[in-house]
Formats: C-alpha cells, structure tokens, sequence
C-alpha cells in the first residue's frame, strides 16, 4: 500500500523543525525556495505552455514538500 504525506497534522512538528538551530538547514532553504518560486512571477517553464508549466510549478512545489516532511520526520526519531 502506498504512503501518503500527511502534512497538515504535522504543523507542529515542522515548526518545531524551523525553529530548532540545530536541525539541518537544506529542508529549511529549499522549503524557503519553494515558496518563493511559487510567488515569484518568473517560472523556468512559462504556464502559457499547457500542461508543461503547471506540472513544472506543482512538481517542485511537492518535491519540497516531501523532503521537509521526510528531514521533518527523520529529526523527531533522532530527537526521541
């Protein structure tokens, strides 16, 4: 059965994450990259592309997402 992220109940936990210093700072500087890239009105691949540009956008977007839950989770284990 696959695994599925389940961020939203994790809030807590990954500000726990972003608030500790001594917890790694990739998750943190590509989560603060997705975020801007999803703001940012520049895209590598324009959204008037079909398809393509949207797919780029969200693909980046859950790839972070993904990585800050999994460095999320990896830092609670070691913090037991």
């Amino acid at each position: 059965m696959p695994r599925t992220i389940k961020l939203w109940p994790q809030w807590k936990n990954i500000w726990r994450f972003f608030t500790d210093k001594s917890s790694d700072w990739k998750p943190k500087a590509l989560a603060g990259a997705a975020l801007l890239y999803l703001l940012w009105p520049i895209d590598l691949i324009p959204d008037f592309i079909p398809l393509f540009g949207w797919l780029e956008d969200i693909g980046f977007d859950v790839i972070a997402a993904w990585y800050l839950v999994h460095a999320t989770n990896k830092y609670l284990e070691k913090e037991k």
